[in-house]
């Protein structure tokens, strides 16, 4: 064997033998740098000073090398809190420049990424896209801490165009009004989107689905119901579980009582035509329901038309009706029905501000699903002069 060869052969294996022991100590952050890393993703995206005890837990999964920095901006970004940002397009892509480059977007990477997020690529897929960048990893290597990866979820394939969400209000054995329908009507509703094959999914859902990319059904759709009258547990529920579908219901919280002493009636509509006075909701009800699968969402604390009050007085029947049915059911409460179906502006650019994602109007027609605002999205309202028949037509099932 000749001298270069041996040398060669030399030269190989202290080689390998160099990047066997490298990865015991690449990754080894020290607490200053593990704290100020954790800190980045506080300020660039919760846009706050972290918080002594949310700082503490993740440095420490950071020195112990449970998380890498993939997971931890997987973390920040699909937190709760920052999900009631509800940020725009525009604004999520600004945000993870700077959090996982550390740099402002460069046009052409912001024009391409942008395209994708509009034509309806999920949140998840576009963070992955960042993390998985040599750029990202950089960053991570120079504060010592493993980059890791993340799967961006499957491109969304979205078969359905258009997605109904239904509104209704009472069902009732024995209608009364415009506002009820009767059970047998909403027992041919339910059985109609069954045989039609549709499936039933919840606001949360909708959101999952355009924010992480959540697969939904071939035909979804979505049942609600405003107020919280004491025939969605009596009447409406039996039919519900016949079927195996969800629902979602929209609660006046102020008007929810904690249990048959307490049970209100629907004050709220006193006096007004073909409204007759009925039982609203009580706590245990809506719990019992909600731990079968259906939603609760808000419909205000006091009903009040928001547009036409203060807006201090808005911001608390927002944040009062979160509070009162978060308590209740241990379930995110993202999403507010206007009450009758009015709001503004002012009051709509209200919802990031308090922890919600997306309101809804009282009408509007089928929603779109290649063009959606969450924070305006549709409804098809269902009355008592719409016979059941019709159901498929109106709410342009096929």
């Amino acid at each position: 064997m000749s001298r270069k060869i041996r040398l060669l052969i030399i030269f190989t294996v202290i080689l390998c033998l160099s990047f066997t022991f490298i990865p015991n100590n690449i990754y080894a952050a020290t607490k200053t740098q593990a704290t100020d890393f954790v800190t980045r993703f506080y300020t660039h995206i919760l846009e706050r000073n972290p918080d002594a005890a949310g700082l503490d837990s993740h440095v420490k999964q950071i020195l112990k090398k449970q998380i890498t920095g993939a997971q931890l901006a997987y973390n920040f970004v699909f937190s709760a809190e920052f999900s009631a940002k509800n940020k725009s397009n525009e604004d999520y892509l600004k945000i993870l420049f700077r959090a996982c480059f550390n740099r402002e977007a460069d046009s052409a990477s912001y024009g391409n990424w942008l395209n994708l997020l509009n034509k309806g690529y999920s949140r998840q897929y576009v963070l992955a896209g960042f993390v998985n960048a040599d750029e990202f990893k950089n960053l991570c290597g120079s504060y010592g801490v493993k980059a890791g990866s993340l799967d961006g979820g499957s491109i969304p394939q979205i078969t359905a165009t258009q997605i109904p969400i239904i509104e209704l209000h009472g069902i009732e054995n024995s209608p009364m009004g415009r506002y009820e329908i009767s059970a047998g009507a909403f027992d041919y509703m339910c059985g109609t989107l069954k045989n039609m094959g549709y499936e039933t999914i919840t606001l949360i859902d909708l959101y999952n689905h355009f924010a992480k990319g959540t697969k939904l059904p071939a035909k979804p759709v979505i049942i609600t119901a405003d107020d919280g009258y004491q025939s969605m547990y009596t009447t409406a529920f039996p039919i519900l579980k016949k079927y195996k579908y969800k629902m979602t219901v929209f609660l006046i919280t102020s008007f929810i009582g904690d249990n048959e002493k307490t049970r209100r009636l629907n004050d709220f509509d006193s006096g007004m035509e073909n409204i007759p006075q009925r039982a609203m909701l009580t706590w245990p009800e809506i719990g019992q329901m909600s731990k079968y699968g259906l939603e609760f969402q808000s419909h205000s604390w006091g009903h009040t038309i928001m547009s036409n009050i203060p807006i201090d007085r808005a911001k608390f029947e927002l944040i009062q009706s979160k509070h009162d049915i978060e308590l209740h059911t241990g379930k995110p409460v993202i999403f507010i029905a206007w009450p009758h179906g009015a709001s503004s502006d002012e009051v709509i650019s209200l919802l990031p501000q308090v922890g919600y994602v997306g309101a809804l109007n009282a009408s509007g027609g089928v929603q779109s699903l290649t063009s959606i605002d969450l924070t305006r999205l549709n409804r098809v309202e269902i009355v008592s002069g719409i016979p059941p028949q019709a159901y498929a037509e109106v709410l342009n099932l096929h």
